[in-house]
């Protein structure tokens, strides 16, 4: 096999026999004559692709298509029924891992037991394992007996070991769907530095997202039979024409307010013409290390001025932060960013591009209230909120009209980030007049259609 090519398989099926009671099993065991007392149930039929070093491929299909089974043929946990496949460097995969835990062994010990029984010498994990037990985030539970752990548990402690292993080839089954956003974000994050180092990497998911953002190529099974492999855009169109013939509406049981969805901020306890919620509204934080401003608390509420985490496409947001300042700093700056799962940034703004009103000096000890209106038209999905505090001296920022972002960024003086304050979620909205768009987010603007008549006669 060339060595570019690192996988090749030919022709693979895998054929399992379905009998309607465990007696028929017997029969055939024992019959003379041969009789078959099952019935022929094809998990994958004729399929054949090539993986070159370096790729990215993604395997995508629904429930009982043959994704899981394919995989398990390929790392031999499963033996083929027909056809062939070639591996050319050493294979590693989460599925294999996950099986080798001893329930009664601790995180830690599994994470040595399992390196060895895959090859690597003896220290090998030692040396990574503060590393691979902060990022499975396991904390006390690294320690406990793995009979203590949920499934979740399990996957993560198996992607932790398997991100401080090196192979020629990942496998991946269903992996990123485990965790809060926050894991997800480390894992994709290590996907990207995996991707950076030319691994290569066979990912199986239902997160189609993930696939378009990552994948090379993509291969679509249907029924356990390959029918496309190519670009994934294409791919999960094909998918979505499978599962629905269209994208079907499915209400959620969602009550919504089919009043105008753009209001002004609730009034709360204001002073001084600036808006505040109350008290119990807030959720209190802790970063003594700030070096500008420590941020203290945080709201987030709707356009009702309900403290919420929960929106619906296109709904209304606001979002509020309190600072204590540290020390003595010119004009303050604020700024909100927001990204999904895959760590893209999808909105980042800052006070500064809202030409507000801003004081010229703040001195430390002083308490700054900052508070941020966004219209969340973007796509349904789970995402976090992230802040960060800078500073500029009143002659810059006066000089300062039209700027760019790197002039911007030479001016400013950052000094505190807040990453992943908090997770929140934005929901379909599956009423067709109310649905504001399909894709990352909504770009105002307006279309007009017009027939011109054909005045020539027939």
């Amino acid at each position: 096999m060339n060595d570019d090519i690192i996988l090749r398989v030919e022709n693979l099926g895998k054929c399992f026999k379905i009998y309607d009671n465990p007696w028929n099993r017997a029969r055939e065991w024992l019959s003379i004559s041969k009789r078959s007392y099952h019935q022929p149930y094809w998990s994958i039929k004729d399929i054949s692709f090539e993986v070159r070093r370096g790729d990215f491929i993604g395997i995508i299909g629904e429930n009982g298509a043959g994704k899981s089974t394919l995989l398990k043929i390929i790392t031999g946990v499963l033996r083929s029924t027909e056809g062939t496949y070639e591996l050319n460097g050493k294979v590693l995969s989460l599925l294999e891992l996950g099986t080798d835990f001893n329930p009664e062994l601790s995180g830690r010990a599994n994470a040595i037991y399992s390196a060895e029984l895959l090859g690597f010498p003896e220290g090998y994990v030692q040396e990574r394992m503060e590393e691979i037990a902060q990022f499975s985030e396991l904390e006390e539970f690294f320690d406990r007996p793995m009979k203590l752990y949920s499934s979740g548990m399990k996957i993560r402690l198996a992607f932790s070991l398997f991100a401080f292993l090196e192979s020629d080839i990942l496998i991946l089954d269903e992996v990123l769907a485990v965790g809060d956003i926050f894991f997800k974000q480390k894992c994709y994050q290590l996907l990207e530095e995996l991707i950076a180092k030319k691994t290569t990497i066979i990912l199986v998911t239902h997160e189609l997202g993930a696939v378009q953002q990552y994948c090379q190529e993509v291969l679509l099974l249907h029924q356990g039979k390959k029918i496309y492999q190519g670009l994934p855009k294409e791919g999960i169109w094909q998918f979505h024409q499978l599962k629905h013939g269209f994208i079907q509406k499915k209400s959620l049981g969602i009550k919504t307010d089919t009043s105008s969805q753009k209001s002004s901020l609730p009034s709360f306890n204001s002073s001084d013409n600036f808006s505040w919620p109350n008290d119990e509204f807030f959720i209190p934080v802790d970063f003594p290390d700030a070096s500008y401003a420590q941020l203290t608390r945080y709201a987030m509420c709707n356009s009702k001025g309900e403290p919420t985490l929960n929106f619906l496409q296109g709904e209304e947001s606001y979002i509020y932060c309190e600072f204590l300042i540290k020390q003595d700093i010119g004009v303050p700056i604020v700024g909100v960013s927001i990204t999904n799962k895959y760590n893209v940034i999808i909105h980042n703004k800052t006070s500064f591009q809202h030409k507000i009103n801003v004081p010229s000096q703040v001195n430390k000890g002083d308490c700054i209230r900052f508070s941020r209106h966004i219209t969340l038209s973007i796509e349904p999905n789970e995402y976090v909120l992230n802040i960060a505090f800078g500073t500029m001296s009143k002659d810059d920022y006066a000089s300062l009209n039209v700027v760019l972002k790197d002039e911007f960024i030479s001016h400013l003086q950052v000094g505190d980030v807040y990453d992943g304050i908090v997770a929140f979620n934005l929901l379909h909205r599956y009423s067709y007049d109310e649905h504001s768009h399909f894709g990352i987010c909504n770009l105002l603007g307006d279309c007009q259609i017009q027939v011109k008549p054909n005045k020539q006669k027939i």
